[in-house]
Formats: C-alpha cells, structure tokens, sequence
C-alpha cells in the first residue's frame, strides 16, 4: 500500500483541529489538548514514546514489526500489561520529535523491519502526533494501526489511504465484562459498529480468551465476527497473561487472576473451528481449523 499525501495533509489538519474539542477516540472527552493534558488518555497534543523495537512476537505474517509503544490509553484494561504507562502516561517514556522518529523508523526498516506498528497503550489518542511522524517517511510505509478499535467513524475515515493494517481486538462479547474489565461504556454496540466500517481488506481481527469468559466473551464475540465479517482474518488468541492481576484472592475479577485451563482453551479452539471464516490465524500463527 502507499500513503496518499493529500489524504495524509486532511487527516492532519482533521486531527488537529479535532484536538480543540478532542472527539477522536470513542470517550469524545471534548477537552482541549493543544492546552494541556486531560481527558481519559490523560494527554496532550504531544505524545511520549517508552519503547520501539523490531518485533518478532506479533502475528506471523506481519513480521518482523516495527513496533512503537506510546503511553496513554482510553481503556483501563484489569489484566494490561503495561498498566503504569497507561495511567500516569506523562511520567513515562519521552518526548520524540516527529522528524527523528521518522530517521528511526527508516532505521528500522533497513533493518528488515516490513512495516510500523504503532501501538501503546493505543495509537488513537495519539492519532496526530502518528500522522506528523508519518509526513516524514516514505510514501510506501506500511503502517499497522495496534489498536483496542475504541475510535470513532469520523477517525477510521481519515485512516483509510494511509493504514495499511488495522490489528484490532473485539476483546469482550458483552457490555458487563466490558465495563467490569475494561470500564469502557456501550462497548458492544460500539464496537461491532466500528468493525464494519473499516476496509474489510485491511482488518485483522484478534480476541484473546480470558480465564471465565468463554461463554460470556469468547463464544459471543467469535460468533458475531463469522456472521457478520466472515471474510475478515481472525486470530484467537489463547496466552493471556494476568501481569499484575496474579495471584489475586478477592475481587469482582478473580477469575482473570489465573491462566487459561486446558479444558477452556481446547473449547474455544473447537467453537472457533467451527465457524466459516475464510482465513483464521490460532496465536498469530495462519490455521486450517482442523482439530
């Protein structure tokens, strides 16, 4: 794919503008960032990288992957692995110039890096800054856009001639985990109406199985993507990780405070299995759905 310049020069003078008012992630906080920090992201008009690395880990078709992590975020996920950076995003990470980020990602790229994966936290809430570091590097970046897909129509729209990838989870198949995990409101209607508006070409769609959340999550969620975006490639992820959750004894979430048994992973791998989707991918790994 190449980037569109004219398409590149709107999206920045859209999210600039945007950034008064903020309404370019799902919250539409409406606070002023070019004065300040605010909102949930809890950012300004800058943003603040705190790693970049080629990625070997991502799913297997996109690497090796530039990936580049921004602090700030518009969920607060219980099981995130990157919590402090989430939510105290100004005293992590640094201040990049756009320019120089430019220089690393062409760096990374002679590398062998095949695209940029711009990630976080989210790069949402960090949409402008991303679009100024992408007028820098060539017309024929390939950019991955990390994403937990809590944007807005108007942002997708202005990301379609510049993405190349949207890795987007559907993390929770109801609006009580959602809220309970992630405090995120109306989640469901949001996101199944997001989905489907961005290019089905360029979507990749992951759901990591949670510890408790195979009928209430995973079995939901699976199920809305093969009838409704069935040609879209889906990655179940079965690893998930509790980071700071382990060992956890109390609380509305205890359940998350494990790993995955065998029993739910092996259910999930077989309902996903026998679903009609044209291209499935089983912990980023492409996959027949044969058992």
């Amino acid at each position: 794919m190449v980037i569109d310049p004219d398409v590149l020069e709107r999206a920045i003078a859209w999210a600039d503008q945007a950034y008064h008012a903020c309404n370019v992630c799902a919250e539409r906080c409406g606070v002023d960032r070019h004065a300040g920090p605010g909102g949930v992201c809890g950012l300004g008009a800058d943003a603040r990288i705190y790693k970049e690395y080629i990625h070997f880990g991502e799913e297997r078709r996109l690497v090796p992957s530039h990936t580049v992590y921004f602090t700030g975020c518009s969920f607060r996920c219980a099981f995130c692995s990157d919590w402090n950076q989430v939510v105290a995003p100004l005293d992590h990470g640094v201040v990049v110039p756009p320019q120089a980020l430019a220089m690393r990602i062409a760096q990374r790229r002679a590398e062998g890096a095949v695209n940029v994966n711009f990630v976080g936290g989210v790069p949402d809430v960090n949409l402008l800054y991303i679009l100024k570091v992408l007028k820098h590097c060539p017309s024929d970046t390939q950019v991955v856009w990390n994403t937990n897909h809590w944007t807005t129509d108007e942002a997708v729209d202005h990301l379609v001639g510049i993405v190349a990838t949207w890795l987007s989870d559907l993390k929770f198949g109801n609006d009580v985990c959602a809220r309970k995990l992630s405090r995120a409101k109306n989640y469901w209607a949001t996101l199944t109406r997001l989905l489907t508006f961005v290019p089905r070409e360029r979507l990749l769609v992951r759901h990591l199985l949670m510890p408790g959340h195979l009928d209430c999550c995973t079995r939901p969620a699976l199920d809305w993507l093969a009838t409704h975006l069935p040609d879209v490639t889906v990655n179940l992820m079965t690893g998930y990780s509790p980071f700071r959750m382990a060992g956890a004894k109390t609380g509305p979430t205890i359940a998350m405070a494990r790993r995955n048994r065998e029993d739910e992973r092996t259910a999930a791998i077989a309902h996903f299995a026998g679903l009609p989707f044209e291209g499935r991918l089983l912990d980023g790994l492409e996959w027949d759905g044969r058992l």
